[in-house]
């Protein structure tokens, strides 16, 4: 096979020479017309090979500008998350400076002492509706049948969605949702091994909650409102007086008293959180408070695990006893 491959080269290669001789021992009265056959006959070929070329250039180029949009998109997304962290910094700096300034500074040091309770994060997962549906049947938790460890059939009746974190793992009603920093909502019921959560566009969540403004000193607070679900996938900021000004595209955050918490958990909290943009600001006349549309920076069905935040006795405190 190798052979007769190289005889074919050899043959083709001996037919290019002989063709050049031939065009170049071509009187110059016929010489015009062999070069234009020639050039006739190799013209398709020569086209079909330009077009290749330019089918294959713009695809490689797309692919290109593709990846590169994509590592730009990647870059944007890193850069407003180190803002939005710096963001958050500077505003629990600004509370810190400006209760400095109220209270003063003690003419002598103190020692800081460890908090008796601190904020303790746990990962929770949303349960698909196939698991909700083996939990309903009692597939997942037979085997505890007879010790009685039964979820609870209110919370696996309901129309909420579900995590896989309960009672035993020290869930309590009240208790917030967060993906990141960003709110997701609160737990509505607890069971034994799983609770329901009321999303944040809910009609039935509420929460504190105060506009952002940025200043040339830095982000400045608002006034406490709260915030309420709309059932349509925003949320509505309300009881902000009109003396506040409010505009499309600021960011809301959690208030600094959430009055739908338990009181033993609004020092957990630490710094504000953050809930989304407003989309519609509006003062009606004569009304008392602004109209205020938010936005939800993440909805539910963007996120598959969850941090749920509840309250611990200071592991510190306890090593020192």
């Amino acid at each position: 096979m190798k052979r007769e491959t190289r005889s074919s080269e050899i043959k083709l290669v001996l037919l290019s020479i002989l063709t050049g001789i031939g065009l170049y021992l071509v009187p110059s009265a016929y010489s015009s017309r062999v070069y234009n056959l020639v050039r006739d006959a190799a013209k398709p070929g020569l086209v079909l090979v330009q077009q290749i070329k330019d089918w294959e250039f713009p695809a490689a180029k797309e692919t290109q500008q593709a990846s590169l949009v994509q590592q730009l998109e990647a870059k944007l997304s890193e850069a407003e998350q180190a803002n939005r962290r710096l963001e958050l910094q500077t505003l629990q700096l600004s509370e810190e400076l400006e209760q400095l300034k109220q209270t003063g500074a003690p003419d002598y040091q103190s020692q800081a002492g460890e908090r008796l309770l601190v904020p303790d994060l746990i990962s929770a997962h949303i349960l698909g509706e196939s698991s909700i549906a083996l939990l309903r049947e009692g597939q997942l938790l037979n085997q505890g049948r007879v010790q009685g460890v039964l979820e609870s059939s209110f919370v696996l009746q309901s129309d909420l969605p579900l995590i896989d974190q309960g009672a035993m793992q020290g869930v309590k009603v009240g208790y917030s949702l967060y993906a990141g920093k960003t709110v997701i909502g609160k737990i509505s019921e607890v069971g034994r091994w799983t609770s329901s959560l009321i999303p944040i566009t809910s009609v039935k969540y509420r929460g504190s909650a105060r506009i952002a403004r940025k200043t040339d000193q830095g982000l400045q607070w608002g006034t406490d409102g709260i915030l309420v679900g709309l059932g349509e996938g925003k949320c509505q900021l309300m009881q902000i007086p009109p003396t506040e000004s409010i505009q499309v595209g600021q960011e809301v955050y959690t208030g600094e008293v959430d009055r739908e918490l338990p009181l033993n958990m609004q020092s957990t909290l630490g710094q504000p959180m953050y809930y989304g943009r407003v989309i519609e600001a509006e003062l009606p006349r004569g009304a008392p408070y602004w109209k205020i549309i938010v936005e939800p920076a993440v909805t539910l069905s963007d996120v598959k695990q969850v941090s749920v935040l509840r309250q611990i006795v200071n592991p510190r405190r306890m090593l020192t006893n």
